[in-house]
């Protein structure tokens, strides 16, 4: 009963519809940090996996003593031939193509050498079956798969027909199959769990940047981004400028309409301040209806446009409402990195203008006094 419904539930975890349903994107990022997985395991497991190949031969000595030492030379040359994969040199490999070097030169060695022995198939199907397992960890392509198995499979077919009678051909073909099959099984589960891994790792980072309501970054990561801008700036001496925005009488419009349109508000604000502004811009929401702009290389006169810009897209905002549609309007605050130890600093100059904005009159931009000479 129990393996029934294990069947059962490994079937339903390894669901095409499933698969399909994670982005292409993160499956390209996934199958880029395997490949890199691999590339710093390799130095180490691939000299680990050729000296277990050479370890052998002491059963080769054991099944076919007149052989062992015939075997014992396939083993080196074949093993000495996969080394060239173990590290990084000339030939430009990816991680996934070296391991399928070393698998088919490695794996052949232990096709051969069980050809050269008397019994040896007998005794080594099972070695050479197992063996198959090392392929499920090296790729998580179906297709990657059966390549790399192709060649070690096309010499076993070979070898066997003409080592065994009919009946005993058949059956060790059966196996080989039943090897292969299950090894790519195995394979698949780790692709599916390593793809639905990294989907949620994506989806936490995701919570852990942005701001809930509007998808915005929020104020910690928004932090991040700017302690890093003007660690740039200053060091290449490029200009850097910050706009802070607030809803005029944003708590008005809460109290009136209620807080969904307010939510809806906030919504489309962000929608519309992320369509008009550049992709090396960040934009993130630091409190209810307060947001930032960070314009990295941007000079204080760019600057005061993309801000003017913001605030006439703003005002030209409809929010749909029970009696027709709101429109309403945002003060700007901008400040231009100058000699602002720090963000701290920096984001109170652009406060400090944002205030003088709302002092005012609202609805306007307004440039820091620390940066107007």
């Amino acid at each position: 009963m129990w393996a029934g419904e294990f069947i059962k539930n490994v079937m339903g975890t390894l669901d095409s519809r499933s698969l399909r349903e994670l982005p292409p994107q993160i499956e390209v990022e996934v199958e880029s940090r395997h490949e890199e997985e691999i590339f710093h395991l390799l130095p180490l497991l691939g000299p680990l996996f050729g000296c277990g190949i050479l370890l052998f031969s002491a059963w080769d000595y054991l099944i076919d003593p007149a052989h062992a030492w015939s075997t014992f030379l396939v083993r080196l040359l074949l093993v000495l031939l996969g080394s060239i994969a173990y590290v990084p040199n000339r030939l430009q490999w990816s991680p996934v193509q070296r391991c399928g070097v070393i698998y088919g030169t490695h794996s052949c060695a232990i096709i051969i050498s069980e050809y050269l022995l008397n019994n040896g198939f007998l005794y080594g199907l099972t070695g050479i079956a197992a063996c198959i397992f090392v392929v499920s960890v090296i790729t998580l392509r179906v297709r990657t798969f059966l390549l790399i198995l192709s060649a070690p499979t096309l010499l076993f077919l070979i070898l066997s027909a003409i080592r065994f009678p009919l009946f005993e051909f058949i059956n060790s073909v059966m196996l080989y199959i039943f090897s292969v099959a299950c090894a790519g099984i195995v394979m698949l589960v780790i692709r599916y769990f390593r793809l639905k891994a990294f989907s949620l790792e994506k989806k936490l980072l995701h919570i852990s940047h942005h701001d809930s309501l509007t998808g915005a970054y929020n104020r910690g990561y928004l932090t991040e981004l700017a302690v890093r801008e003007i660690a740039l700036a200053k060091r290449h001496g490029r200009a850097l400028c910050v706009a802070m925005i607030d809803i005029d009488h944003f708590k008005s419009v809460n109290d009136t309409y209620g807080h969904a349109v307010g939510d809806e508000t906030i919504k489309l604000l962000v929608k519309t301040c992320e369509q008009n502004l550049r992709e090396i811009d960040h934009f993130g929401r630091i409190g209810g209806e307060e947001f930032v702009c960070i314009l990295p290389e941007t000079a204080e006169s760019d600057a005061m446009l993309c801000a003017e810009r913001l605030r006439r897209s703003i005002e030209e905002m409809r929010i749909k409402i029970p009696s027709g549609y709101l429109q309403v309007t945002a003060s700007i605050g901008v400040a231009v990195l100058i000699q602002q130890p720090d963000w701290d600093a920096l984001l109170k100059d652009a406060d400090t203008a944002l205030y003088s904005a709302k002092r005012d009159g609202r609805n306007r931009v307004v440039l820091a006094t620390t940066c107007i000479s």
